[in-house]
C-alpha cells in the first residue's frame, strides 16, 4: 500500500514538473528592438479589447499559415494590411498580421528563440483566453499550443509587447541583448526558410 502511494505521489510530482512555467516576463521601459516596433505599437494601440473565441483564433491561426513564406526585412514588420493583401510574409509579419486579426488587449507580439540554442531569433504571439496562455505561431503551425505545456527549451520568449507595456523576459542572455541590433541576428530570417517548410 505505501509503495502504491509512493508511486502515484512520485507520477503526480512527475507531471506537475513536465509542465513549464509560463514566463510573463517583467516590464521595462526599453528593448532592443525599439526602433522597429513601431508598426507592433500601432497595431496595438487599435485593438478594441474583443474577446476572441477559440474557434476564431483556430480559424486565423489556419488561415495565416496558409500564406507563404518569405523573408523580407530582417526587423521591421510588414503592416498587417500588407501582409493579408499579398498573402505573404515571414514570422514577425504573420505574427502581426494575427495580432490585428484578433483586436484582442490580451495579445503579445513575442521575439524570442523558437528553440532556446537556436541562432536566429522567431517571432509568435502569445494571447490569453480563460485565464489560460497560448502560444499562436502561424508560421510554424496551424493550431494554438497551450504555453504551459511546452518545454522550457521551446518558444523562449526575449521580448514581448503589448498594448502600452514592454516585457524582457528571463530567457534573456546578455549575448542575446547584445546582437539585438546588428544585421547578423535578425528577428526572422533566411534560416526560418527551413523551419517554415516542415
Amino acid at each position: 500500500m505505501k509503495t502504491s502511494l509512493f508511486s502515484l505521489s512520485f507520477l503526480f510530482l512527475a507531471k506537475l514538473s513536465a509542465s513549464a512555467i509560463v514566463d510573463l516576463g517583467s516590464s521595462t521601459s526599453h528593448t532592443p528592438y525599439d526602433s522597429y516596433m513601431s508598426p507592433v505599437k500601432q497595431v496595438f494601440n487599435s485593438l478594441h479589447s474583443e474577446n476572441v473565441s477559440m474557434d476564431k483564433v483556430n480559424s486565423l491561426m489556419r488561415e495565416g499559415r496558409g500564406f507563404r513564406y518569405a523573408h523580407t526585412d530582417p526587423y521591421n514588420p510588414a503592416p498587417p494590411q500588407q501582409t493579408a493583401a499579398r498573402k505573404v510574409g515571414d514570422c514577425k509579419d504573420k505574427a502581426l498580421w494575427l495580432c490585428n486579426q484578433l483586436q484582442d488587449s490580451n495579445a503579445r507580439f513575442v521575439i524570442g528563440k523558437m528553440k532556446r540554442n537556436a541562432r536566429i531569433s522567431h517571432a509568435w504571439v502569445m494571447w490569453q483566453h480563460e485565464g489560460r496562455w497560448w502560444i499562436l505561431d502561424c508560421t510554424m503551425n496551424s493550431a494554438p499550443i497551450a504555453a504551459d505545456k511546452v518545454g522550457n527549451d521551446d518558444y523562449v520568449p526575449l521580448y514581448s509587447y503589448s498594448k502600452g507595456v514592454e516585457y524582457r523576459h528571463t530567457g534573456i542572455s546578455s549575448s542575446v541583448a547584445a546582437v539585438a541590433g546588428k544585421s547578423k541576428a535578425p528577428v526572422a530570417a533566411q534560416g526560418d526558410r527551413q523551419l517554415a517548410a516542415n
